[in-house]
């Protein structure tokens, strides 16, 4: 054999390994599919971002973000995704569920995942997550009763649905149990995309006495963040941390941690061990939540608050505390978590 064709045979090898070696090191393509209030909402979707920037770093993703206009576009959004060759398609609503339910099922072999939903699994081939935003929720409606000047608290949430109620209950439980005689309202905007309509809610809050509003209501919170600046009053941020919107009006912000799923889900496709079916829990314990405190909110919350709050912590973990999750509960139920406590009349007068 000539000494031509040995090393051409050897060049060839060479670059059959360098080429396994370059398609080994390659990272795991991911597309997002954003809620309708897309990104730019500085809260759930730019959290999730968050954790898609780390997996670009950390695990050589790339990542592209599909943002619907709105929730009737979620299905076409996804099944158009399905169709690309991605290694995992991650949505981030609530109200993707059902759509992600049915384009899963047309393409048994596409890898998904749905961040903080239900407890109920979607599909085989689907990885969802939970945040035990009501434990979050219990320290903050505790900051918010122990901080109030008028005794009257409030709770701005986006569409009036279970999952948002699931914030409501575990802020009602905080708050009830740091001062029981704490007035708490409850007013739903009916949309995650109106920050004008926020505002207008938190004022009309702010008139029947609330000095502190909670934001649960995607880009709509900015509008209530607004409404605090502008009634000289206190936000209180969600999803990610808010407090630099409005330093000195943002009293702390309840973060759910939708970066970590998101990474986490991102990993198990690129290391092999994704399990679809799966439904995975993110609360306190595993960091998944908390309040958030820097430099923007500092010395709006007494030091006695705060240590209050590290102690609620250890029960909360201990399970001394149990807050109650809105999905565990049925109309008309009189009483809930432990210790227990009398249920809003959201839940106590439903049918």
């Amino acid at each position: 054999m000539s000494r031509f064709k040995i090393r051409s045979r050897l060049a060839v090898a060479s670059l059959l390994v360098l080429s396994s070696v370059s398609i080994a090191l390659a990272g795991p393509r991911v597309a997002m599919v954003t809620s309708e209030s897309g990104l730019g909402d500085r809260s759930f979707n730019d959290m999730m971002v968050e954790g898609m920037e780390r997996a670009k770093a950390d695990l050589d993703a790339e990542y592209v973000v599909i943002q619907p206009r709105a929730v009737s576009e979620f299905q076409s959004a996804l099944a158009r995704a399905a169709g690309q060759g991605f290694d995992i398609i991650i949505g981030s609503s609530f109200d993707m569920i059902e759509p992600m339910r049915a384009v899963a099922e047309a393409f048994p072999d596409q890898k998904f995942g749905l961040v903080d939903v239900g407890d109920e699994p979607i599909a085989d081939n689907v990885v969802s997550t939970v945040t035990k935003d009501w434990e979050g929720s219990f320290l903050v409606g505790w900051i918010a009763a122990k901080t109030t000047k008028t005794g009257t608290i409030g709770f701005v949430g986006g569409a009036d649905i279970p999952i948002i109620h699931r914030f409501f209950i575990g802020y009602y439980y905080g708050a009830k149990m740091a001062n029981p005689d704490v007035n708490v309202i409850e007013t739903y905007t009916g949309s995650f995309t109106d920050p004008a309509g926020g505002k207008e809610f938190t004022l009309a809050n702010v008139n029947q006495g609330a000095d502190i509003n909670f934001a649960v209501a995607g880009a709509t919170s900015a509008g209530v963040i607004d409404g605090a600046v502008e009634s000289n009053t206190f936000a209180i941020g969600v999803d990610s941390n808010q407090n630099y919107m409005a330093p000195g009006s943002v009293l702390t912000s309840m973060v759910k941690r939708v970066d970590t799923q998101a990474y986490d889900m991102i990993a198990s496709v690129a290391n092999d061990s994704f399990a679809g079916g799966q439904v995975l829990y993110y609360g306190l314990a595993e960091d998944g939540v908390g309040a958030a405190m820097d430099e923007n909110n500092e010395g709006l919350i007494s030091d006695e608050v705060l240590a209050e709050v590290e102690d609620l912590k250890g029960k909360l973990l201990s399970g001394e505390i149990v807050v109650p999750n809105y999905f565990d509960l049925t109309p008309g139920q009189q009483e809930m978590g432990t210790p227990p406590m009398a249920t809003p009349p959201s839940v106590a007068n439903a049918k």
